[in-house]
């Protein structure tokens, strides 16, 4: 029998809340005005592509990241863009609304194997292409950032967001960045 761990457990339920915040959420125009300032002008319309809950929950790991203290200008741009990537999914024909992101991050965590194996770098693939783009997102996002005139450092914060700490080779400056994100982004 497959047992699912307590920290499996812990991130279902937190992305069931995700969800949830989702439903409601709003930006504010002040807000608005405050990625502006963040982020460098050619980047704002990363921001802006992407779902309203997507925007909100950027949005709220900034927040996190400042009330912590960690007010690096790189880590802001991080903050913001760190799921711009995902917007690949409805540029390729295929929404990752409310609706289809939880079942792709719970599958990504209950069945990570079956996932990656469903995955599909071709568009006309739907869900599968869905799923492609939920695993390879923090990828995409850099690249597009990095087109965009993002500094290397917040190009590299994106593409290292959801990889383990441990796994990531950089100094100690950038990896105690990558954890400020990581913990921001996760909700703590």
């Amino acid at each position: 029998m497959n047992v699912v761990s307590p920290l499996i457990w812990a991130r279902v339920l937190y992305r069931l809340g995700q969800f949830w915040r989702g439903l409601r959420a709003t930006v504010t125009p002040e807000e608005r005005q405050q990625v502006a300032r963040v982020l460098p002008i050619a980047a704002l319309p990363l921001f802006m592509e992407m779902p309203l809950d997507a925007q909100r929950h950027s949005l709220d790991v900034l927040e996190r990241l400042w009330a912590a203290g960690r007010h690096h200008p790189d880590l802001a741009v991080a903050a913001l863009l760190h799921d711009c990537g995902k917007v690949a999914a409805a540029q390729g024909g295929v929404q990752i609304g409310l609706w289809l992101r939880g079942p792709l991050v719970l599958a990504a965590a209950l069945v990570p194997r079956m996932a990656h194996s469903w995955a599909s770098p071709d568009p006309a693939h739907g869900w599968r292409y869905a799923l492609y783009v939920q695993r390879e997102h923090p990828a995409i996002g850099a690249a597009w950032a990095a087109r965009a005139g993002c500094s290397p450092l917040s190009c590299w914060l994106i593409a290292q967001h959801q990889t383990p700490l441990p796994l990531v080779a950089g100094d100690d400056e950038a990896r105690g960045l990558l954890a400020a994100l990581q913990d921001a982004d996760e909700g703590r």
